[in-house]
């Protein structure tokens, strides 16, 4: 009867050795440095002005420009009647759109000055992927939900000022105790402000 031999199979020292050298050939084999030239110290040192440095800053000559210095229509020419607004993509997600329409580069009204804010859904995007994606409104409609919210805000107002002085009637008719009394209340309306008050003149 034939007698079988099984074993394991085994690397010598000379594939080892091998694949030392191998490895180690391949880290040396790395690009080194090149000398491309110099640069002048005084290009380092020298600063570059946007305006003339013995003339007033933009901000005093124009009030808006720190206003515009976020503004989309920096980045984008779309015609007048359109609100612009940087919706973000969770926002949208949570709440949708709320009639605000995507600026889209394919449209023959949109001239895109910045070619790297193309996304490739030819969404006009602010901080690459995931980022803020620029949107459009006619004025008309945001000047209508503006007067529907100020319509809105008054009568919640003046509904919270009615609620305080009915309160202080029937505390001071006794229905909060024979001890309490209220000699005077002030509505805080000074803390209620429009967007309009809060920007920066």
């Amino acid at each position: 009867m034939p007698v079988r031999q099984y074993g394991t199979a085994s690397i010598g020292p000379q594939h080892l050795d091998q694949a030392k050298t191998s490895s180690a050939e391949a880290l040396l084999e790395i690009p080194q440095p090149k000398l491309l030239g110099t640069i002048d110290p005084d290009k380092l040192t020298r600063h570059q002005f946007s305006f003339a440095e013995d003339g007033p800053p933009p901000w005093e000559v124009d009030p808006t420009w720190i206003k515009h210095n976020t503004d989309a229509r920096r980045f984008v020419d779309v015609p007048e009647t359109w609100e612009l607004r940087w919706l973000n993509p969770r926002a949208i997600d949570r709440t949708g759109l709320r009639e605000w329409q995507p600026v889209m580069t394919s449209d023959s009204r949109v001239s895109l000055k910045v070619p790297a804010l193309r996304s490739p859904e030819n969404y006009v995007r602010r901080g690459g992927i995931g980022g803020d994606i620029l949107c459009f409104m006619p004025k008309s409609w945001v000047e209508s939900r503006k007067r529907i919210k100020a319509n809105q805000v008054q009568i919640r107002t003046q509904g919270s000022i009615d609620l305080q002085k009915r309160t202080a009637e029937e505390v001071n008719r006794g229905n909060f105790g024979p001890r309490v009394h209220v000699d005077s209340a002030i509505h805080p309306t000074h803390t209620i402000a429009s967007q309009e008050d809060m920007a920066d003149p």
